[in-house]
């Protein structure tokens, strides 16, 4: 047997362990033995070029398509920091009120004095509740 047939059943192998062992651990290494082995039986003065290349590549696409998706993914009240809303009430004395953002209703908490129809940025979350800042000039 070629010592060719033996990298590319490696290769095979470890990219196997990831249906065993989730997460992504194995495509790099088992997509390089892969393109060695290939390499070694067509091309082997081109061997271990094309397996550093293969295994770069795997690289820069996991990274690029697969490790930072997901990254940037928020939920809940934490999307809406940074963004502005609408007061669709009076806050009340105690600074809590309720705002439009996104077609959503939220429950909102600020120090300003906040009317029905006041824009406000949100500053930040608590549990459920937005806190919000009136954006001056409204």
């Amino acid at each position: 047997m070629e010592i060719g047939y033996a990298f590319i059943l490696a290769g095979f192998l470890i990219m196997a362990l990831e249906a065993v062992i989730p997460g992504l651990y194995f495509p790099v290494l088992g997509v390089a033995l892969l393109i060695y082995g290939i390499f070694l039986l067509i091309f082997p003065q081109y061997a271990f070029i094309s397996a550093i290349i293969a295994g770069v590549l795997t690289i820069i696409i996991l990274h690029k398509f697969v490790y930072s998706m997901g990254k940037e993914i928020k939920v809940g009240a934490e999307r809406f920091v940074g963004k502005i809303a609408k007061a669709i009430e009076d806050f009340d004395e105690n600074g809590y009120g309720r705002v439009e953002i996104e077609n959503q209703i939220w429950l909102a908490k600020s120090k300003d004095e906040i009317k029905n129809g006041d824009k406000v940025k949100v500053i930040g979350f608590e549990g459920v509740s937005l806190i919000v800042k009136k954006v001056e000039g409204e």
